[in-house]
């Protein structure tokens, strides 16, 4: 596609004044890591894409199904990358799912690296999300679930697309403007009360992931 066909296709996206013709180009050339699982894995790699993120690179993990590719667009990339492995290079990473083991292994990468990150998990009859640079270590996700276990109850497949959609909105936030309003916040969402909480998370002696970070011996 070239600069003009790109510039007609977006129109209505620099035209806003928060986004314009630099904020686009900050979406055409960020690269997206992406990783989770099922419904709101595919709308999130549907509301990056539809808004010109040309590179979303998809982690590959025990419970990733790569079938819902089919229908997406080319130049998304797959990519097998074991946990342990080092991660290629990327503007922001996109972890939405459930699995408890997927969000702490990244937190932990993310952490250690200084990796911009959003995490979304389904909670209850809404969803949770949670937003870090991860420019000091902690505040991290681990500093949060130790300290508000509620906020990581079981929560149902039917938000799934609105978990996706909601998670890839705040990380073209983080790509458009470098931060974020709920950095190193928890936006907690029940839809069945009409609730929305905005939560700030704080260091915490007891996270795991710094525990681990300075030796010490964690269980699962």
């Amino acid at each position: 596609m070239t600069s003009a066909d790109q510039n007609d296709k977006y129109s209505r996206q620099t035209i806003l004044p928060g986004v314009g013709p630099e904020g686009q180009k900050k979406w055409t050339d960020a690269h997206v890591l992406l990783a989770g699982e099922g419904m709101a894995l595919l709308a999130g790699v549907q509301a990056l894409s539809s808004v010109g993120v040309s590179k979303i690179t998809l982690l590959v993990h025990e419970h990733f199904d790569p079938s819902f590719l089919v229908s997406n667009p080319p130049q998304i990339s797959v990519e097998a990358i074991p946990m342990t492995a080092q991660l290629p290079s990327f503007t922001a990473a996109l972890v939405v799912s459930p699995n408890t083991k997927l969000r702490r292994q990244l937190n932990r990468v993310f952490r250690k690296n200084h990796q911009p990150a959003v995490f979304a998990w389904p909670s209850g009859s809404g969803f949770a999300l949670f937003t870090s640079r991860y420019q000091n270590g902690c505040p991290c996700l681990e500093c949060f679930e130790v300290l508000n276990p509620k906020a990581f109850s079981k929560g149902g497949h039917s938000i799934d697309r609105l978990l996706g959609a909601s998670a890839a909105s705040e990380v073209l936030e983080l790509i458009l403007n470098g931060d974020s309003p709920l950095e190193n916040k928890v936006w907690i969402t029940a839809l069945e009360s009409g609730l929305s909480v905005k939560h700030e998370v704080m260091p915490t002696y007891k996270c795991p992931a710094k525990m681990i970070e300075n030796g010490a011996v964690v269980t699962p």
